[in-house]
């Protein structure tokens, strides 16, 4: 083959008025925490008339994000006349909107889904025919897989390889088009063996068949397409994994309408809605990101449209979704318009969740853990769910930008929810009860359990748990270039958003928890601790209760007189004191740490706290609660302090003159810490100088500069630190390690 495309392209140079172009760029990163790469990239394009090649040579040691490439790592071969193409070697087609067919090569998050083979197309006024054949090489990071590996690690574990085969025919007729296309795939498709958990393969075959059409007017135009997809596993092969194997006959939808308003006052608006509605595969909510069990769904060359809108700013940008492109119904709505002289104004809403709501199902208390199952109604969903179990999302986006004399502008605001994760768990054990389906000794053979008689305490529910993980965010963008003439401008970028992330609890218990109830007062008492002098296990008169139940902490004998609220050297309510004499009343020199305020010291009566919320709960009562995903660590105290909000500021300002160079300093902080792996912080030079002028603490700090060294070169450097996170690209999305106290550089040339 590389024979083949070196006489092509000798033959190419050797004819008449042949064209040499590309572009070239090298990237070159170094970190404190390690995070280091070296890429260079060189893309030729060669034509002369009807025939052009593209090369793209990459050596990489290591790449940024991927593995290892040194060497020619894609070409291609493009003969065109009037009405014809044919294409081969590397090769990115779509189809449509990229329901069937949607080819790309992003380094942003390492998806490169195109295929190696052979393209034929004509096209003239009247139809477009396209046909293709070749072999598509996916890579992907999976936690899944049997060679597990860190979601944020930056080299992928899993590769499947495509065998495609396909074609488009779209027929015009004035404004209107229809379009009918076909492709099917055979699948290598690597897999956990059932029996032995290690790595193994299976071929899977999968077809899709669709069809769209489209029109454009003067004042509206719009576009619908539909796909229906299988997925088969040949009989002759991979016995093993028929009874695992789920075939599932899906479908996808998509439309999109936009309406161009011309009447006063809203000459000039537009109004773009979008509809989705991808339902290729049926994967309850514990496997729904399990691709390498699911190997049903593992179309990556599929990329219909995302329905999101992808905003610039970071802040806003970190907020969206990874998208299902498998099950997920969805929509939004732009409308957009001028205002005045003032600017453009936005407004923007989207909705998204997935198609099916799924339940927990379990039999009953005995087999509680071994035949619980997921269930779902085969119904299909045309707006999206709110219910947490089907991971609803939503934003609302409202924005104004324009100019004022010499000051660009742009004001943002969005609202975001967001549930991202959703777990129902049965926490079961012994408990001392006898249940209905646990066999008993029935004594007196009337059929029904007494209390007298003996049973067989197995594993039953106790406890019904619901989580899930959730997203709310309100977020301002802003933005103000201030032109200085002559090429000069001053650049103010400011983000603010206060987001609260976390977990939701929801509990219901089967029966009461159990206590020993020692006063006979019916209700359960919180043990009230104290200072076991003499080590008899009771209280005693002249003990103290100096445990601190509420600081979680000891207190100090010299503290104790902080009890004296008002400083009047008397016991007044509310103020703590040890009853010393047992009569329940205050006398001098004694202090109580009354925890169920009864005014008493109550002895500790153990609790069987099943769903672990610390107070006593009775059968069939739901509880709620909410772990946040912040903390603040006073060092005052020396505590660790759970905080229900976090608020994260970006400032950015930018001096330039073009076309020739620009710099710029960002300053990025947060008001609270996140639970998650510990990352040591590594405080640079910059973050120093700083510190002199202001608290550096959980900040992050870089200086960037761009020049244009001519027309074709650009040259980009940067210093410091970028907090990691998520990134997404056409609804691909992937965790980014932070980049602590490092040197970035990219030079850039086109030739």
């Amino acid at each position: 083959m590389i024979q083949f495309i070196f006489l092509l392209v000798f033959h190419t140079f050797i004819l008449a008025q042949i064209s040499v172009g590309g572009d070239a760029e090298l990237k070159f990163g170094e970190s404190k925490n390690n995070y280091n790469f070296s890429e260079v990239f060189l893309n030729m394009n060669i034509s002369n008339d009807n025939l052009s090649t593209w090369f793209q040579f990459e050596y990489s040691e290591p790449p940024e994000i991927g593995i290892n490439l040194n060497g020619l790592r894609k070409f291609r071969i493009d003969y065109t006349n009037d009405d014809m193409e044919l294409s081969v070697g590397d090769i990115y087609k779509i189809w449509g909107r990229g329901l069937i067919l949607n080819q790309f090569d992003d380094q942003n998050v390492d998806l490169d889904n195109g295929f190696r083979g052979l393209s034929f197309g004509l096209i003239n006024e009247k139809y477009a025919l396209n046909l293709l054949s070749g072999l598509s090489n996916i890579s992907r990071i999976s936690s899944d897989y049997w060679q597990n590996i860190d979601q944020a690690s930056r080299k992928p574990n899993h590769f499947s390889e495509h065998s495609l085969f396909g074609g488009d025919l779209e027929i015009f007729s004035g404004s209107f088009s229809v379009a009918l296309s076909s492709l099917q795939s055979r699948e290598n498709h690597p897999i956990n063996n059932p029996s032995t958990m290690m790595g193994d393969s299976v071929s899977v075959i999968h077809r899709i068949h669709g069809l769209r059409s489209r029109y454009e007017g003067s004042s509206i135009s719009g576009y619908v397409e539909f796909a229906d997809k299988i997925t088969l596993l040949p009989e002759s092969n991979n016995s093993e994994y028929q009874d695992v194997f789920r075939p599932f006959n899906g479908f996808s939808f998509f439309a999109n309408l936009n309406y161009y308003l011309s009447l006063p006052p809203f000459d000039g608006w537009s109004l773009t809605m979008e509809y989705k509605n991808y339902n290729t595969t049926k994967i309850n909510p514990s496997e729904r990101n399990n691709y390498v069990k699911n190997y049903d769904m593992n179309l990556i060359f599929t990329q219909p449209p995302t329905v999101i809108r992808e905003h610039s700013s970071v802040l806003l940008a970190r907020l969206i979704p990874q998208v299902n492109f498998n099950d997920e119904v969805g929509y939004q709505f732009s409308l957009v318009g001028p205002v005045s002289n003032l600017g453009y104004f936005t407004l923007n809403y989207q909705a998204a969740s997935r198609t099916n709501i799924w339940e927990k199902e379990y039999p009953d208390s005995v087999n509680a853990l071994f035949g619980s199952k997921w269930i779902s109604d085969s119904s299909i969903t045309l707006m999206p769910y709110t219910d947490i179990v089907a991971f609803p999302y939503d934003e609302l986006y409202i924005e104004m930008e324009g100019y004022i004399k010499k000051v660009r502008y742009q004001l943002g605001f969005g609202i975001t929810n967001q549930v991202s994760e959703y777990h129902s768990v049965y926490n079961s054990g012994q408990n001392n009860v006898w249940d209905n389906d646990e066999p008993f000794n029935d004594l007196d053979s009337n059929g029904v359990w007494n209390p007298n008689e003996p049973f067989n305490d197995y594993f039953s529910i106790i406890n019904e748990r619901i989580e899930n993980k959730f997203v709310e965010a309100i977020t301002f963008p802003t933005l103000l270039n201030y032109s200085l003439g002559s090429g000069w401008s001053i650049d103010l970028k400011y983000e603010f958003q206060r987001l609260k992330a976390g977990t939701k609890y929801k509990s219901t218990l089967s029966s009461n928890e159990f206590f020993e109830d020692l006063d006979g007062d019916g209700v359960w008492d919180m043990a009230e601790l104290f200072s076991d002098d003499n080590g008899n296990g009771i209280w005693d008169d002249a003990e103290d209760t100096w445990y601190d139940w509420w600081l979680n902490g000891w207190i100090p004998d010299d503290q104790l007189s902080d009890y004296d609220i008002n400083g009047n050297g008397e016991y007044d309510p509310g103020e703590q004191f040890t009853d010393l004499d047992g009569d329940g009343i205050w006398d001098d020199a004694e202090e109580l740490m009354d925890l169920d305020g009864d005014g008493i010291w109550d002895d500790g009566e153990e609790l069987d706290d099943l769903n672990n919320d610390g107070i006593w709960t009775g059968k069939g009562v739901y509880t709620d609660s909410i772990k946040s995903n912040f903390y603040v660590y006073e060092n005052n105290s020396d505590q660790t302090l759970s905080k229900e909000f976090q608020n994260n500021h970006m400032l950015t300002l930018g001096l330039g003159k073009s076309p020739h160079w620009s710099v710029s300093l960002t300053i990025e902080s947060s008001s609270t810490y996140e639970y998650g792996p510990s990352v040591v912080s590594i405080t640079n030079p910059l973050e120093k100088f700083l510190g002199n002028v202001m608290d550096m603490e959980n900040k992050w700090v870089a200086l960037e500069m761009m020049i244009n060294i001519n027309s074709n070169t650009r040259l980009d450097l940067m210093y410091g630190t970028l907090r990691g996170g998520i990134i997404c690209s056409n609804g691909i999305c992937r965790f980014v390690p932070p980049f602590d106290d490092g040197f970035k550089l990219s030079l850039t040339s086109v030739f």
